[in-house]
């Protein structure tokens, strides 16, 4: 007769001032309370349990408290959109694993893990559970957020999350059925993963299979800059086709995407402004000895000049705007010296559209704008920064893309009247649809995405349909008689 009891396996857990851990699973008791002995003779643990876990049941069988100290509990870090997945083979998507990421950043940070690792790692689920301030409290906020955007109730949705965890921990206990991608991308490349996942994997799994693999790289090296340089030397060994750097490409986003991350790959920067011009130095393929860096982070800037990693740039932007939004100065130095360390950045950030980033670089560098420009002690007002940002950026074209990117956000929506107004003036002195971008973009695709962008920026019906009558109006080149 099967018996649950006999079956049973038996988890020592490690806790530090409030953070559990496990440190292993043994199939009897003997060997577990054994391991437990031991750990409480580090004198490291402020508790050590052995629990035995049955098909519905948890059993302390064990369990015995010291002195000794550690670190605080960690929590979710709160988000306000979420990518909704139907299917738990969708969690291991990119897009998934990036709100996983921002949802737990403060334990992917302990950990030196991202998700593309934690996934496919029971013992790390099973201490999630076991973290008060993480399961529970991340189920109930992805549960409100994405009730939000997708017509269901939360409780419903929390009730959908939970089954998806239990079947990703089931997963999770067959990983090893998939050791041989991940041994194949370390021992032969990413060139042979590709011809082998295209083989034999179902469309459906290629995002588990391939997360896998990288989470076998990775698991080797415990801190950010060997993970960096690990998944770097991917690409300089094998650069496969578009689809297999674009694999790459977000598994190294993933990796970047955090503070820690960043202060790893930036090493030593004297100030802010320092730090954010090293990052748009990478984003641009050009970093030098005139920036801070690190070996690792000199790699990262070089991938970038040879391979379009769109990922990548998408992450540095969003860690340059975040150092924008924060509150410390851009440089030690005084008012002066934080003014031309911004004009740099905006520099750096501007093209034919706008800013690099969007709608939030743009707040950002608003936000910013209204300090490091100001020449009292009073904040620049909202209009005053709009208008040095408007001049320093090349062309009506991509000064349109400012202020659309802007009305988008909500610091912009509270000021619509002046930023409508901004756009009515500027569209009035197009001659071309030349003037909104470069002659290698058609005119048609100018016209295109300028009409979705007008519509997403909320501009009131009747000016969006002016500007739109202008948009299609305009002559794809300027009249000859303007360009003598």
């Amino acid at each position: 007769m099967f018996s649950w009891k006999k079956h049973a396996r038996y988890e020592v857990v490690a806790e530090q001032a409030g953070h559990a851990s496990i440190d292993g699973i043994f199939e009897t008791e003997h060997e577990a309370v054994e391991r437990a002995t031991y750990l409480l003779s580090l004198a490291k643990f402020t508790r050590v349990q052995v629990v035995q876990v049955a098909k519905h049941t948890q059993t302390v069988v064990f369990e015995r408290a010291s002195q000794a100290g550690g670190t605080g509990v960690v929590g979710i870090t709160a988000i306000e959109d979420a990518y909704f997945c139907t299917d738990v083979l969708d969690v291991y998507g990119h897009p998934s694993r990036m709100t996983l990421l921002r949802l737990t950043r403060r334990y992917a940070d302990r950990q030196i893990a991202i998700p593309c690792e934690t996934l496919h790692d029971y013992l790390a689920l099973r201490t999630i559970e076991r973290e008060g301030m993480l399961l529970n409290s991340g189920i109930s906020r992805l549960a409100r957020v994405q009730s939000r955007e997708v017509a269901t109730v939360a409780a419903e949705r929390e009730r959908e999350l939970g089954a998806l965890w239990l079947r990703l921990k089931q997963l999770a206990q067959t990983s090893d059925s998939l050791s041989g991608y991940g041994k194949l991308l370390i021992q032969k490349g990413l060139g042979a993963l590709q011809e082998q996942v295209a083989s034999t994997c179902a469309p459906a799994e290629c995002d588990r299979v391939v997360s896998y693999a990288f989470a076998r790289l990775l698991e080797g090296h415990r801190d950010w800059g060997t993970k960096t340089r690990a998944l770097i030397q991917v690409l300089e060994e094998d650069d496969g086709d578009a689809a297999g750097i674009a694999w790459v490409d977000q598994v190294l986003a993933e990796t970047i995407d955090g503070r820690d991350p960043i202060k790893v790959l930036i090493g030593y920067s004297p100030d802010l402004g320092s730090a954010l011009g090293s990052l748009l130095a990478t984003l641009n393929g050009r970093l030098d000895d005139r920036h801070p860096f690190t070996p690792v982070l000199m790699d990262l800037s070089n991938a970038l000049a040879r391979w379009h990693l769109p990922e990548v740039e998408a992450a540095l932007l969003r860690r340059v705007a975040t150092g924008l939004n924060g509150s410390h100065p851009l440089t030690k130095e005084g008012p002066w010296a934080d003014a031309a360390a911004l004009r740099r950045i905006v520099a750096g950030l501007a093209c034919f559209s706008g800013f690099r980033g969007g709608p939030n670089m743009s707040q950002a560098l608003l936000r910013r704008a209204k300090t490091a420009l100001r020449s009292g002690e009073a904040d620049l007002p909202f209009e005053t920064a709009v208008q040095q940002l408007c001049g320093s950026l090349k062309g009506p074209g991509a000064q349109i893309g400012f202020l659309l990117d802007l009305a988008e956000t909500e610091l912009g929506r509270q000021k619509g009247v002046f930023l409508f107004g901004s756009l009515s003036r500027i569209f009035s002195r197009l001659r071309s649809a030349r003037d909104l971008a470069p002659a290698h973009v058609p005119a048609e695709d100018i016209r295109r995405e300028l009409g979705g962008r007008l519509r997403r920026a909320g501009i009131p019906r009747d000016l969006a349909d002016q500007l739109m009558y202008k948009i299609s109006s305009l002559p794809a080149e300027a009249p000859r008689a303007l360009l003598r």
